[in-house]
Formats: structure tokens, sequence, C-alpha cells
């Protein structure tokens, strides 16, 4: 009896391999696979400006990384933390002077690792943004302050289409060469009420599908829609049934590499993971001969991974 879909999404265009460049931006759920990717040893810069969940702040973030222009009025101060309404909480110091040089410094990272990059993968998680009523910007964060400061807007799917072809171009300038993967996250975002998270999720369906049609070199991977409906079940989601599990996102990760990975990118991935586990390994029984048996395995194992790296 199946539990479940087996969806098999459209095989890409291209060959991601362990030399490709993978940018990756957005809402938590990129976050779980950009860590799977960095396990796997991929070269991976992923959220330079910290999680973003809606279209509107992930632009503003990949505008802001082409052309370096942050504006110290989106600084605040609390508790004993200097922040940003550009950036997420975990992107914080203790002086203005400290978090301005800190940001400048990842955007030039960011940039740099852009220009070289194979692909882009973006991720939205919601359709809803807040924008700061004083300042008359969107906010990446609202860092906790009164909701008094803020309007919540839905984004609208012309918009989302319209500010991403621009940017595309844009990104294209700098590497022509690039690839552009767009995702939804499976997320749900419950605070919203159910109605609002299906209306949030539907706009950016719609969006991340018009932008794929509307340019060349960009990629629909439907997380999404491997977790809402191949999976389609809550004991793929975590107790606060909002976050995919680790099963859920594993198999997400399966698919992707299904997706993007060459042959032989899929096969090292295999090593990688059983030289992972190697090294997770805890003999249950102090056992000095099986514990240089394990070491040798794991050296040999690595030895073998880091030539096919080539490093």
């Amino acid at each position: 009896m199946k539990l479940h879909l087996n969806h098999t999404p459209i095989k890409a265009p291209y060959q991601l391999d362990h030399q490709s460049g993978i940018f990756l931006i957005g809402s938590c759920f990129a976050v779980e696979i950009g860590n799977i990717l960095n396990e796997h040893r991929f070269p991976v810069l992923q959220n330079p400006n910290g999680i973003l969940f809606n279209p509107r702040s992930i632009e503003n973030s990949l505008s802001e990384i082409l052309s370096p222009a942050f504006e110290e009025k989106y600084l605040l101060k609390r508790g004993d933390e200097f922040y940003s309404f550009a950036h997420h909480s975990s992107v914080k110091a203790s002086s203005k002077e400290e978090l301005m040089q800190k940001i400048k410094n990842t955007q030039t990272t960011a940039l740099q690792f852009l220009k070289t990059a194979k692909v882009l993968i973006i991720t939205f998680g919601s359709a809803f943004y807040y924008k700061h009523k004083e300042l008359n910007g969107v906010v990446a964060n609202c860092h906790k302050q009164s909701g008094a400061l803020f309007t919540k807007e839905l984004c609208s799917v012309e918009n989302i289409v319209k500010q991403y072809t621009g940017l595309l171009t844009e990104i294209k300038k700098i590497n022509p060469l690039i690839q552009f993967i767009f995702t939804v996250s499976p997320v749900k975002y419950l605070k919203d009420g159910l109605e609002n998270n299906a209306l949030s999720k539907s706009t950016l369906l719609l969006a991340a599908q018009n932008i794929c049609k509307l340019n060349k070199d960009c990629h629909y991977f439907p997380a999404y829609e491997l977790v809402s409906d191949d999976l389609r079940d809550y004991r793929f989601f975590k107790e606060d049934l909002a976050h995919p599990n680790q099963m859920a996102v594993n198999y997400v990760w399966e698919k992707f590499a299904e997706t993007f990975f060459s042959e032989k990118s899929i096969k090292l991935n295999h090593k990688i993971e059983q030289l992972n586990k190697a090294k997770a390994h805890r003999p249950l029984h102090n056992n000095p001969e099986e514990e240089e048996k394990l070491k040798e395995f794991v050296n040999d194992l690595d030895q073998e991974i880091m030539k096919e790296l080539g490093g």
C-alpha cells in the first residue's frame, strides 16, 4: 500500500556538482537545505542578512548586495544590542559602528560569492510583510517593537513578478552564467490563521511559477508541494504542526538531489554521509582494536573524498 505519492520533480536542464557555488536566501526552510549542503561539502553561502521570509525583504537584501548603500536610519537599539530593520535578529552588535561595519563586510562577501555562484536559490516563506510607518520602508524583522509602528500588507503576484524580473536582470549583469531556483517553503505560518496562510502560499506559488515562465535560466522546485501534497501527513511535521520534521526535510533533500545533482555528486554524497556517520559513531564498549579500525576507516575514506573534491 502506498502511503504517499512519491512525486518526481522535473529534472533540471543543468547539473550541480561539488564545485558549484550555491547561494541560498529566504526562509528557515532554506537554512535546512543549506545546512545539508554544507554537511555534504558543497561551497555554500546562505542568508547573509539572516533568515528572510517575504519576497519584498529578500529582493531588498539582494538589491543591497548588488549596490551596497545601507542607511543607518534602519538601525535600532534593543536592550544592550543594536539591530537592523533590514536584517534578521541574528545580525546584531554592541554598537552602531560595529553593526554598520559587520553589514558592510557581509555585503562585500556576498557580492563576491554571487559573482561566481552557479546557482541562486530563493525560498519564499510568506507573502505578508510589515512596513515601518515612520521609515516608510519594508522591514525584514520587527525586532519585538510595538505593532503600532507597522502596517501589515500582502504582496501581489504582479508586483513580485515585476520586482524579480528586474532583479534577475541585474544579477545577470554581474554573473551571466548564473541559474535561478525558486521554491516556496512548506512551513505553515499559523499565526496568520489558516485562511491567510493559504492565501499567502497561493500568492507565492503563482508568483514563483510566473517568474520562472518569464525568465530564462529559472527553475521551479516544488518543496512546498512535496511536503503538503506528496507526503501530506502531520506525522511529517514537528510538534508545533507548522515546521516539517527531519524526515520531511530529508525527503525534500533526496528529491532536490535527484533534480539537480550529477550522478558523480550523488555518489560522492553517499560517501560523505557514510563518513559523517562513522565520525559520529560512539562504541558501546571500550575496544581499542575496534576503535583503531574505525579511525583508519575514517581517515582512508576522508582522504578518498578529499581527492574526489580536488583538495
